[in-house]
């Protein structure tokens, strides 16, 4: 198979070129390939490589309120949208661990692997991290039942060094947070009032005084990039790039509520030269569990977003004017080489996980236009380009924004 006239984003700028695919891998990338070989016509639109999603929950059931999706559901969204791998959750000690959770996703039409829930060193931790697992995820808040210590992170981080793995730190001060909330009930705001900035960096100064290699998750203000810089990595996910915190000053707030809530996305974007990678932390909840959940404490943290984070950010990046080479590196070639998968860029002897994006196609976001929950936290966002083909594992699956392959199933990765 080979890809005529498309644009590849390079470092220097946009080229133009071909790319050849075969057994799965991309074979050849050169100005003009002829050769006698089934032909998709670029068109002259963008090809980048498919999206890494480094942080998903699709399909969980193990807290208070399940996600509304399936597996299949979620992961057809983020192939529509141009996201061909996602890295999901499984526990090292508890369920769904992580034969459950392979099999929970046996039916995904993208590519998946797993990072593992731990709080501290175990038999069934190291057997994961000996079976090509490298990530380990480490809450520093309770979280599912399980309790944190920072002696935990610190014999796990002693672990992940032997196996040239990092940990991912959701970084919480579960104490503020305990202090700030005690008694407190009503408007979801509180949310947020509970969970000042102040309680993120508190945690991320304790996790970068013990992480070697590590990640900081959805990091949701600015400070946390100057803090981690030269010792961690950082996460951010598109709702923190996007939404601002007067979103809780609308009547239907609740439904925008995360952990960590979000605060100023330009704190973020000033800084875009200091992340990492860029996630979405997707939770498909319709907007009727959103609903029944809509008093502080009791709501329901997580947005959906598996779909929008490839087109969004690419719009992002143009509107910005900033070089769609970072957005590309953000997106895909980042999450790609810090868990050892052999995708996210397009070069000779990577897999052949691709995405045909149309640039001059302009579109708004409603749940109408995408295929994620009963209600979108973007509606009305304009969007410039669209994915419109994707191919995943050298594979046509899908095709002027059609599912191609209805059967098509991905593969686990590590």
């Amino acid at each position: 198979m080979i890809i005529k006239e498309v644009k590849i984003i390079t470092e220097n700028g946009i080229i133009e070129g071909d790319v050849k695919i075969e057994g799965g891998k991309i074979v050849k990338v050169s100005k003009n390939i002829e050769e006698n070989d089934e032909v998709i016509n670029g068109k002259g639109r963008l090809l980048l490589p498919g999206g890494i999603d480094n942080h998903v929950h699709i399909f969980k059931r193990y807290l208070k309120v399940p996600t509304s999706d399936t597996v299949r559901k979620s992961t057809i969204a983020a192939a529509l949208g141009g996201t061909t791998t996602v890295i999901d959750f499984a526990f090292s000690d508890r369920s769904p661990n992580m034969e459950e959770r392979i099999e929970q996703f046996k039916d995904s039409f993208v590519n998946y692997s797993f990072h593992i829930f731990a709080n501290d060193i175990t038999e069934n931790l190291v057997n994961a991290l000996r079976q090509g697992f490298r990530s380990v995820k480490f809450m520093m808040i309770e979280y599912a039942g399980i309790k944190s210590s920072l002696i935990g992170l610190s014999r796990i981080n002693d672990l992940v060094k032997k196996f040239n793995g990092y940990i991912m730190v959701h970084a919480e001060d579960e104490e503020l947070i305990k202090s700030l909330s005690e008694g407190k009930r009503g408007e979801p705001k509180l949310h947020l009032l509970t969970r000042p900035e102040e309680s993120e960096l508190s945690a991320v100064l304790r996790a970068r005084a013990i992480v070697d290699k590590g990640v900081i998750a959805h990091i949701s203000c600015g400070k946390t990039l100057d803090l981690i810089e030269g010792k961690l990595l950082g996460e951010v996910v598109l709702h923190h790039l996007i939404l601002s915190k007067e979103v809780y000053d609308r009547k239907d707030s609740y439904l925008f509520v995360t952990s960590p809530p979000v605060r100023d996305p330009e704190e973020l974007w000033s800084r875009i030269n200091k992340v990492f990678m860029i996630a979405t932390d997707h939770n498909w909840f319709d907007k009727e569990v959103k609903e029944e959940h809509k008093e502080f404490p009791d709501l329901v943290p997580g947005l959906p977003g598996v779909e929008l984070r490839v087109p969004m950010i690419i719009t992002e990046f143009i509107k910005r004017g900033l070089p769609l080479s970072l957005a590309v590196k953000l997106l895909s070639e980042n999450p790609g080489k810090l868990n050892g998968l052999n995708k996210g860029k397009i070069e000779e002897g990577y897999d052949a996980d691709l995405v045909i994006y149309n640039q001059e196609k302009k579109w708004r976001i409603s749940i109408n236009t995408t295929h994620m929950a009963d209600w979108t936290p973007y509606e009305g966002y304009e969007v410039i380009g669209k994915p419109e083909t994707v191919i995943i594992n050298g594979k046509i699956v899908i095709e002027d924004e059609e599912i191609k392959e209805d059967s098509f199933k991905g593969e686990l990765v590590k």
